[in-house]
C-alpha cells in the first residue's frame, strides 16, 4: 500500500509531569508553622524588652551583689578556711569588705560551721568504702546595721568520698580538694541569698 508523501505524522504528545500531591504541604500546615515561628520570634522580643526595664519573673528577683557593699563578716575567724574562701568569692563579686562594723552596710555573722561525715556504703566484708560527706553552716543577716533580715539560716552541701584503704597521700589530697570545692559552692551560694535581700 502506498503512503501519501504529503501526509506526516503527528508527532505523539508530551505527559505533563505534575508534582504528586504527598510533595505538596498542606496550605494549612505551612501558615500554621509560619504563625508559631511568628509568636516565637515576637514572645522572645517581649522578653528581652522587658528585662531591659527591670522586669523579671515572680520569685526570680535578685539584685547586684555589689548593693550589699561594703559587708562585715564576724563569728568566725579570718583564718577560717570558709571564711577565706567566702572573702575571695566576694571579691570576685565586686562586693568590698569592711573592716568595722559602723562601716559596713550588711552585717553577715557566721554561727556555726559544722562537718560531719557518715558511713555510706559498705563492700562484702563490711568494711566501709563510701563515706558521706556532710558540710552545714548557720548564719544570720543585718541590712542595715540592726536590721535582721534573716536569722539562724542554714546552707548544706553533701557529696560521697570513695574511700577503699591505702594510698593514704591520694586520699589526703582527694578529701583537701573536695573541701575546697564545697566551701566554694556554699560561698558562692552564700553570695546568691545576700543578693535577694532588700
Amino acid at each position: 500500500m502506498m503512503m501519501n508523501p504529503l501526509i506526516k505524522d503527528s508527532p505523539a504528545p508530551i505527559p505533563h509531569h505534575t508534582s504528586s500531591p504527598r510533595h505538596r504541604p498542606a496550605p494549612g500546615k505551612v501558615a500554621r508553622g509560619v504563625s508559631s515561628f511568628s509568636k516565637g520570634v515576637t514572645l522572645l522580643l517581649l522578653l528581652a524588652l522587658l528585662s531591659g526595664c527591670g522586669f523579671h519573673p515572680r520569685g526570680e528577683t535578685t539584685r547586684p551583689a555589689t548593693a550589699i557593699s561594703p559587708v562585715f563578716i564576724t563569728g568566725l575567724p579570718d583564718s577560717n578556711r570558709f571564711v577565706r574562701a567566702l572573702r575571695h568569692q566576694l571579691a570576685l563579686s565586686g562586693v568590698s569588705l569592711a573592716t568595722d562594723a559602723s562601716q559596713a552596710a550588711t552585717i553577715l555573722h557566721l554561727s556555726k560551721l559544722d562537718r560531719r561525715r557518715s558511713v555510706f556504703s559498705v563492700n562484702a566484708n563490711n568494711k566501709a568504702v563510701e563515706h558521706e560527706i556532710r558540710h552545714s553552716l548557720r548564719f544570720s543577716v543585718e541590712h542595715p546595721p540592726g536590721n535582721r533580715v534573716l536569722n539562724n539560716q542554714e546552707l548544706n552541701a553533701r557529696y560521697i568520698v570513695y574511700d577503699p584503704g591505702g594510698e593514704l597521700l591520694g586520699r589526703t589530697r582527694e578529701a583537701e580538694l573536695r573541701t575546697q570545692d564545697a566551701y566554694r559552692g556554699l560561698a558562692q551560694r552564700l553570695i546568691t541569698r545576700l543578693s535577694k535581700i532588700r
